[in-house]
């Protein structure tokens, strides 16, 4: 089952690395679309981010709670999911009131708005440290950091 798991965390971190793949191939779209537009390259990324990502990551928390891998790894299996609502419930909220919308953004709304980019890469560093982590328990090598196993005798 710990194979299972470290499959999951595989297809979780590609999905991740497409998602800023995504970001750009909808950033650089030309001519610009209008915001909401069908057929925006961008909604790719929206998509990915809304639904695959999320769905992706729970599912690794399920599969991570059956192959009793620890809660450690239980935790950071669900923290792309607890990342993306912040983006979508804390991120985007705040920077409306910022007065940042769908046709216009402001100084304030775009200052909000880097936090998006940010939350990103914590979204890639979780699914990077799962998936090591992940492989590790494949191999049947310690996941516990050196400087622990010294001090604990472990």
């Amino acid at each position: 089952m710990r194979k299972v798991f470290y499959g999951f965390t595989v297809v979780l971190l590609i999905s991740v690395l497409a998602q800023f793949y995504l970001s750009t191939f909808g950033a650089f779209e030309r001519p610009v679309p209008a915001p909401g537009a069908e057929g925006a390259m961008i909604g790719y990324h929206a998509l990915n981010g809304e639904l695959v990502i999320p769905i992706l990551s729970l599912l690794t928390t399920i599969v991570a709670a059956i192959a009793r891998v620890g809660g450690r790894l239980i935790w950071l299996s669900i923290t792309p999911f607890l990342l993306v609502a912040v983006q979508l419930f804390v991120i985007f909220s705040l920077a409306e009131m910022a007065g940042a919308s769908e046709n216009e953004t402001t100084t304030a709304g775009l200052v909000v708005l880097g936090f998006h980019a940010l939350d990103g890469v914590a979204i890639l560093w979780a699914a990077f440290v799962l998936l090591r982590r992940a492989h590790a328990l494949t191999k049947g090598v310690a996941t516990t950091p050196a400087i622990a196993r010294v001090t604990t005798g472990g």
